[in-house]
């Protein structure tokens, strides 16, 4: 089984001080023996996307764990 993250670049937020800023936004994860059977895993577990309007949804593979609960 492959595991896949979901994002795109069709995102942005605001800085502190209300500044917007142009950025990417994680989606969220899929996993299948492929990536059309992750996409559609992705599709199921994080349905309430498709009220969105996202078009350009990137994947990217990835090995091993996520690690988590990091601080700088």
């Amino acid at each position: 089984m492959k595991h896949y993250m979901f994002f795109t670049r069709e995102g942005s937020t605001f800085d502190p001080h209300d500044k917007e800023i142009s950025n990417m936004q994680i989606l969220g994860t899929g996993d299948g023996e492929d990536i059309l059977e992750a996409f559609k895993n992705f599709k199921n577990n994080q349905s309430y996307l498709l009220e969105y309007s996202f078009k350009e949804i990137l994947a990217l593979e990835y090995v091993g764990e996520i690690i988590t609960n990091l601080e700088l």
